[in-house]
């Protein structure tokens, strides 16, 4: 079966109904399920090595988060910003609609405002040290895998999930040697 554009799909640029939803990431499926299976292995194997190594999973995942800042960038500078919209395609109807309304009408707007917000997480976990600063990075990096989780095939779903969970375990221990009082 040859690669069918998203561009392509008779719900391409509407929100679709439930059904629709479903027959267009079941015909998707077979294109996206290579780099769908390395998505979700990766995060496994990124979650194994956050359990073991939280601090040097910390590290890999600033270096992570710039890279996709730098491609990010990079795509709406000097691509098509248009492509992203096919990301809408197998999103989950209530995201479709934010991807059909909002973020179509100024796509590199949108997505260089959050390559920003990846290149400052990403330096935070990268170069943080500081308790607090690396607690508001990993937070920050939980709430964009949670954010792009109705993207459903094209975030990689499960594994945007896998990723939260990854930031979770790389979360600093407390250091606090206040203890209450009690009385």
């Amino acid at each position: 079966m040859p690669f069918v554009s998203l561009k392509e799909f008779p719900t391409f640029g509407r929100v679709a109904t439930w059904e629709e939803w479903r027959n267009a990431t079941g015909q998707a499926l077979p294109d996206f399920l290579f780099p769908w299976f390395v998505s979700n292995m990766l995060g496994f194997v990124l979650l194994w090595i956050a359990v073991k190594y939280p601090w040097f999973s910390r590290k890999a995942w600033g270096a992570l988060m710039i890279l996709a800042s730098i491609v990010n960038s990079y795509a709406m500078l000097f691509m098509d910003p248009t492509g992203y919209h096919e990301f809408g395609v197998l999103a989950i109807p209530p995201m479709q609609h934010f991807i059909y309304s909002k973020f179509f009408a100024n796509p590199a707007f949108l997505v260089l405002a959050i390559a920003l917000c990846q290149l400052l997480v990403g330096i935070i976990l990268l170069l943080g040290e500081s308790p607090n600063v690396l607690k508001a990075g990993l937070a920050g990096t939980i709430v964009w895998f949670l954010s792009i989780t109705p993207l459903g095939l094209m975030s990689g779903f499960p594994s945007s999930l896998t990723y939260a969970t990854t930031m979770v375990l790389c979360w600093p221990p407390n250091t606090s040697t206040h203890k209450q009082k009690i009385s």
